[in-house]
């Protein structure tokens, strides 16, 4: 976390960047917001543009020009665009990257080095650090512009901290790559904090209401005794962590247990769900599907992404076994 000295009375807005596996996303508050209510934080409703889907998150979706080097689109827009070139048959001429974080985990210890390469949906290589970088700069400046429009005048950078969450799973090798991916996208490490995503969503639940069984009403986190422990699970898109945190002072937390997990994330589904897909039609034909026809396949990535959100707790499915109890 950031030390008392980087985060001074002159940090007038702070700015968080959530760069997950599946969907990314940013929220920021100013000062005075927060001053009044600790868990206002202003985040954006992304738009598919085909269809009805909106999310509080984009996909984490990157289309880099041909020469490798610049941003073309990020999220549903470079879908969208990837979509339009390959009605064009224009497709070959760029770089679409899509759900590349977990190139880190899976190379975390062996093979992460700063002249890392991923490889786009062609197979073609680019600098893992350039694709980081470009897509954290958009980020933020998306949510810088968006930050502006309600205010007066020009925030000054000195005046702004930013904040990107990483996993608590991740190696320390990770989280470096991702401290200078975020120096790469033009934020200066006296701004910068790396937090743990588990530890920040910790602390944000300090400020808000719980309800405790037995017990009539709610009560906040921060009323919680000190010392009190509590489980943290993270269930993300493409890793679930779990660790055990320590109510401590105010605005303080202990690490009881530390974080364990692994890529077990909602792509599980996704994957268990083109499983279904090949068991029905077959391996060759599935594959002769998602790249003959790739602006079908992302239709109906879309659509079954779309589906899952319905998903509740109380929604019923026929083969579920009459024992089994699902928690949120």
């Amino acid at each position: 976390m950031a030390s008392n000295s980087q985060m001074t009375t002159k940090r007038l807005l702070v700015g968080a960047i959530d760069f997950g596996t599946t969907f990314s996303g940013w929220a920021f508050s100013f000062k005075h917001d927060y001053d009044s209510d600790p868990t206002k934080a202003k985040t954006k409703h992304w738009q598919s543009k085909s269809g009805t889907l909106v999310t509080e998150k984009t996909p984490t979706c990157a289309l880099v020009n041909p020469d490798g080097k610049t941003l073309r689109a990020f999220g549903y827009d470079a879908e969208n665009e990837y979509r339009e070139l390959l009605d064009k048959g224009e497709e070959e001429n760029y770089f679409f990257f899509k759900r590349f974080k977990m190139e880190l985990y899976c190379k975390m210890g062996k093979d992460l080095k700063r002249d890392m390469t991923i490889e786009d949906e062609f197979g073609r290589p680019l600098l893992a650090a350039d694709i980081f970088g470009m897509s954290i700069k958009f980020l933020v400046d998306d949510m810088l512009n968006n930050a502006g429009k309600g205010i007066d005048g020009i925030i000054k950078p000195s005046e702004i901290h930013l904040v990107v969450t990483v996993p608590a799973i991740w190696s320390d090798a990770a989280k470096q790559f991702m401290r200078e991916a975020a120096e790469k996208a033009g934020i200066c490490k006296e701004r910068l904090t790396i937090a743990l995503e588990p530890e920040a969503a910790s602390l944000y639940c300090r400020h808000v209401h719980i309800h405790k069984p037995g017990e009539l009403g709610n009560v906040s986190m921060d009323k919680l005794p000190m010392g009190t422990k509590y489980i943290v699970v993270d269930a993300g898109g493409g890793t679930i962590d779990v660790t055990v945190h320590e109510t401590g002072s105010e605005h303080t937390l202990k690490e009881v247990k530390p974080a364990s997990g692994g890529d077990w994330g909602g792509i599980m589904i996704d994957k268990e769900f083109e499983n279904l897909l090949i068991r029905i039609v077959g391996q060759t034909v599935f594959e002769k599907f998602k790249h003959e026809e790739k602006e079908d396949w992302i239709d109906m990535q879309r659509e079954f992404e779309s589906r899952k959100r319905e998903t509740t707790v109380d929604s019923d499915g026929e083969n579920r076994d009459e024992n089994t109890c699902i928690t949120n």
